[in-house]
């Protein structure tokens, strides 16, 4: 159970690394694909300091706990993604469905049950 825990971990490691590089170094491809559009200079700027910041920083934790076994660390990459979800459910009750709503929540999900799992298994090992 441990490997796959430290296996979980780097998975979500790497979806944060890819999007957050991807936000990093290609902001305008990346916020066509999140349904963004940047206003400006200023618009981008923001766009690749938020999103890279993000990911990068729930990949750098979701890392240092595949790295090392200590699963505390997954807690941040699970905060980020509950708050993100918790957003997106806000929006669905609030501007209601849209075309594209539900994959994003379904990875997200997938990446919270991630961390939960390798959270509680690297805790006590």
């Amino acid at each position: 159970m441990v490997a796959l825990a430290r296996i979980g971990a780097m998975l979500v490691a790497l979806f944060g690394s890819a999007l957050g590089l991807w936000f990093f170094f290609a902001t305008e491809q990346a916020a066509g694909a999140f349904f963004v559009t940047p206003q400006g200079a200023a618009g981008l700027a923001t766009l690749r300091a938020d999103m890279s910041s993000f990911f990068l920083v729930g990949a750098g934790f979701a890392l240092h706990a595949a790295v090392t076994g200590r699963g505390g660390g997954l807690m941040v990459p699970a905060a980020l993604y509950a708050v993100a979800i918790t957003g997106r459910t806000f929006n669905l009750a609030a501007a209601g469905s849209h075309e594209g709503a539900v994959v994003p929540m379904v990875v997200e999900a997938v990446l919270i049950l991630l961390c939960w799992f390798g959270w509680r298994t690297l805790r006590r090992a």
